[in-house]
């Protein structure tokens, strides 16, 4: 690889031989008597960081020139447990923002600050196994670092790993997801002018439909067709499914830009049936 920009001896922006990709490698005394233009052995970095659309490269080598080692260190084996308990999605581009947060809410918690933040409920709700990484991510900060940052920045942290999944560039945009996936709920519970049980089973499976349609929207996919000639037939049977899953398409459209095809407007449907029929089965 060959030296793009040596920010201090630790930290190297550097790009293939081609220029095809760029990286910020770390490493002890990485940069230390190299100069730009000069070829560099990759394989003497300590960390090796991809940037992103959200993460150019000199914004990452900046980062590592002011972040602790020890939180990068705590950082890298957070998403590591995460992955572990989520799946592969969660990528070490999760990392950088994660050391940052981490570093400022250790700060705050030395300087005996505390943040209440929105959306606690909802983010426990929706989110309950992102919410127990971030937890875990609160254990590990006390053990690695000795400083025990308090309960409600696990709710934070999980934000980060619920992030990774919708692939948003930022948090602000999980936390609308959030406050939708609510306002979704109670406008289904009031269009069919029937209780919904939040805390069942039906309701966890609608919620988790909602966010595979995220990342739908997201990605710019759409759902398979698998109702063929049942299509007509379905939205008869469930017409007032149909007409509120339409209803909850016009509020998506409204609050965050998505389009429903017929397909996707008869998936929520359905679950719209499944979520309600509890509810009228009593």
């Amino acid at each position: 690889m060959r030296v793009v920009k040596i920010f201090n001896n630790n930290v190297v922006l550097a790009a293939t031989d081609n220029g095809d990709d760029v990286v910020v490698l770390m490493g002890r005394g990485l940069g230390f008597g190299v100069r730009a233009g000069q070829d560099i052995d990759a394989g003497r970095a300590e960390r090796t960081f991809m940037p992103t659309a959200g993460q150019p490269p000199e914004r990452i080598a900046r980062f590592l020139e002011e972040i602790p080692a020890e939180h990068l260190g705590v950082a890298e084996d957070i998403v590591r447990h995460g992955r572990t308990e989520l799946g592969d999605h969660i990528g070490d581009h999760v990392v950088i923002p994660l050391a940052d947060h981490l570093s400022f809410a250790l700060r705050r918690a030395q300087d005996g600050l505390e943040i209440a933040y929105p959306l606690r409920g909802e983010v426990l709700h929706f989110y309950p196994r992102e919410v127990a990484v971030g937890r875990r991510a609160v254990e590990l900060v006390a053990d690695r670092i000795g400083i025990r940052l308090p309960d409600i920045e696990a709710i934070p942290l999980a934000l980060h790993f619920v992030n990774a999944q919708f692939e948003a560039p930022d948090l602000d945009k999980v936390m609308k997801l959030t406050e939708t996936f609510t306002v979704v709920l109670a406008e289904t519970s009031a269009f069919l002018d029937t209780p919904v049980d939040g805390d069942s089973l039906e309701a966890s499976r609608f919620i988790t439909h909602l966010r595979y349609l995220a990342n739908r929207q997201e990605s710019g996919t759409t759902a398979a067709d698998t109702f063929g000639s049942l299509h007509d037939s379905l939205r008869a049977s469930h017409a007032r499914e149909v007409a509120c899953a339409e209803h909850i398409g016009r509020i998506l459209e409204e609050r965050l830009g998505w389009i429903l095809g017929r397909d996707e407007v008869l998936y929520l449907a359905l679950h719209i049936s499944r979520l309600t029929a509890r509810s009228r089965a009593t």
